[in-house]
């Protein structure tokens, strides 16, 4: 792998916006001088996966991006397990690795376990929006979509059911909630084609339709535009939306 292509794209991650200071400037280089010499080895496959165990991130993350298969489930289940719990950059490159491997048929089969798929639904909602995204993706790939959806539903649900304890204004709860639905509404979104939208979701769209951040009535309209497709009773809440004044939200408006 290319030194510089690694330094310049993955170790400014490490480097706090904070390190004004010499003595971090220390560290940096010291960090610096450690990410050359991983660069410098040759990691066969085995010693690739080893390291995705490690607590060493900056090792770590090189290992991941040089990954390029798992060969068996245990090894993506070590995969898997740096999508949560991890530092944001391996977060975010292990989200990048397994989009990467689950859009190869001979890779998809080890990411389908239940407690693979748990992990998936709860990366949707990463504090990291790379992430998020890139699980939104995955999640398209995923054979269970019923089982995605159901998880996904009861996510959506818990976050409503405390958000009547919220005021609404711009707070950082309010908007953490905002975050966790806006992104959930997605993830429907990316395997409505999959499945027939029921009375919780239907349920749950007439509450977001409402909703004072016109980015959540904007992913409400958009879900609504996908699943009316396989269930017209979805039309009431396009009768809700119609009056909306934001012009992201009534793009989805049918005529």
């Amino acid at each position: 792998m290319q030194i510089s292509s690694f330094l310049t794209s993955n170790y400014a991650i490490f480097i706090s916006m904070e390190n004004y200071y010499e003595i971090n400037y220390e560290k940096n280089m010291e960090m610096l001088e450690q990410a050359a010499k991983y660069c410098a080895e040759d990691f066969e496959h085995q010693d690739l996966v080893s390291e995705l165990s490690s607590d060493d991130d900056l090792k770590k993350q090189l290992c991941l991006i040089e990954l390029s298969k798992v060969t068996s489930q245990k090894e993506a289940d070590i995969l898997v397990n740096n999508l949560t719990g991890k530092s944001g950059p391996i977060r975010e490159t292990t989200s990048f690795r397994i989009l990467e491997l689950i859009k190869k048929e001979e890779f998809r089969q080890f990411f389908q376990k239940k407690d693979i798929l748990d992990i998936f639904v709860k990366s949707i909602t990463d504090i990291n929006p790379s992430v998020s995204r890139n699980a939104v993706e995955i999640i398209t790939y995923v054979d269970d979509a019923k089982y995605l959806y159901d998880s996904i539903i009861r996510e959506i649900q818990i976050t409503l059911s405390r958000m009547d304890d919220i005021k609404q204004t711009r707070s950082y709860t309010t908007n953490k909630k905002n975050f966790n639905i806006y992104w959930n509404l997605e993830a429907l979104i990316s395997i409505a084609d999959k499945i027939v939208g029921d009375e919780d979701l239907l349920e749950i769209l007439k509450e977001t339709a409402h909703s004072n951040d016109y980015t959540i009535r904007e992913k409400t309209a958009k879900a609504t535009m996908e699943f009316i497709k396989n269930n017209k009773e979805f039309i009431c809440i396009m009768e809700i939306l119609a009056n909306d004044e934001n012009v992201y939200v009534r793009k989805y408006l049918v005529d």
